[in-house]
């Protein structure tokens, strides 16, 4: 999937890296500033923009109407693939995006028990704080200066998804399945992750283990464990580092990766953001090693 919006200077972007979405942070000229003119046919997949910076005025056409309404920080706007609006902003902004396949999210949708075709609706000019809190940590994962966590990333594409079927949806809200995974195939998928601290793990992995959608995946893991697959896996990760730390010597840049992290840096930086603590720390402490 290549830019969003062609027109725009990309500051940060996932790339190909969720393949059935992009993720970026851009810059958009003002209208008659920019070299390069907004297309004219509506846009391939589904975006979602959620406006970052100062306040401005955005133009747009809808249904043969012009439209105007003034944007401040944190109000958003769902453009339905293939609906063209010629958005045109009277300044300079800074915001937020998320491009998603289309035929993606009508299998999201089908999977969560959604009946017929996935229809969305533009909606222009609306807060909704969850959908601006998904899209800053998940462009954040990308702007950061480790490797992304393909499984995180991919947690925060599918909350943001079902956000806009909420939203934007034609039919109302999808439905979303009780229950959780089977002790044993709950079982399949935590000996799966602890047998690969180390390496990538997807939803994909995930989901072909348990015998279910990713979506279903997703839903029935957090059912069954109170936490997500992704919180899940950093606890354990977490938990292993913790534990070669306080019992060994190995060098910290050694048990971080075996434990899944980028580098000793990346170890440190997620230690102290849910322990308030470093490795070094926890090995100089009282509880450290003997």
């Amino acid at each position: 999937m290549s830019h969003i919006k062609p027109q725009l200077r990309c500051l940060y972007s996932s790339g190909s890296a969720l393949g059935h979405a992009v993720t970026e942070r851009a810059l958009e000229r003002a209208a008659g500033v920019s070299d390069v003119a907004p297309v004219p046919v509506g846009p391939s997949v589904h975006v979602l923009v959620v406006h970052t910076g100062r306040s401005a005025n955005l133009r747009w056409s809808a249904d043969g109407v012009a439209r105007r309404e003034r944007f401040h920080a944190g109000e958003a706007l769902v453009n339905p693939a293939g609906w063209a609006c010629g958005p045109r902003w009277q300044d300079e902004v800074e915001l937020l995006l998320l491009g998603i396949d289309p035929v993606w999210l009508e299998k999201m949708a089908a999977e969560g028990g959604a009946r017929g075709r996935v229809e969305l609706v533009p909606r222009f000019h609306f807060a909704d704080p969850l959908l601006k809190m998904l899209l800053e940590r998940l462009v954040a994962e990308y702007a950061g200066p480790g490797p992304a966590d393909t499984l995180y990333a991919q947690s925060l594409v599918q909350a943001a998804a079902a956000v806009m079927l909420r939203v934007a949806g034609a039919g109302g809200s999808v439905p979303v399945r009780e229950g959780g995974l089977s002790p044993r195939r709950l079982a399949e998928v935590v000996d799966f992750l602890h047998a690969r601290l180390s390496q990538r793990v997807t939803l994909a992995d995930l989901a072909a283990v348990a015998g279910v959608s990713e979506s279903h995946l997703s839903r029935a893991f957090k059912a069954s464990t109170g936490e997500s697959p992704h919180q899940y896996l950093m606890g354990q990760r977490l938990d292993h580092a913790r534990r070669e730390l306080m019992r060994t010597d190995r060098p910290i840049a050694e048990i971080a990766v075996e434990a899944g992290f980028a580098d000793q840096s990346h170890l440190t930086r997620v230690m102290r953001r849910h322990e308030g603590s470093t490795p070094r720390m926890l090995r100089d402490s009282d509880g450290g090693r003997r």
